[in-house]
């Protein structure tokens, strides 16, 4: 009993170990599959003129030629 539960190559640190791997990239993936879809979502929208101008204003920050666009970041946000 010893044997298999410390000197294994499949002992119970190993098992415990995977294990918690396995439940990391679960969370990965479900974490992935909503970006996916948000980005799915995102894309089919785009083809709408409205939408289009609204994602580049707020997303990417571009301009109209006759306004000027000021990031505000907060100084607890900046790295020193």
């Amino acid at each position: 009993m010893v044997y298999i539960l410390f000197l294994d190559d499949s002992d119970i640190f190993t098992v415990y170990r995977n294990l918690r791997k396995r439940s990391d990239l679960i969370q990965q993936n479900k974490e992935i599959k909503q970006q996916l879809s948000e980005s799915q979502l995102a894309l089919r929208q785009l083809d709408k003129l409205n939408y289009l101008e609204h994602y580049a204003r707020s997303k990417k920050y571009f301009k109209s030629l006759d306004e000027d666009i000021f990031v505000i970041i907060p100084k607890d946000s900046v790295p020193e």
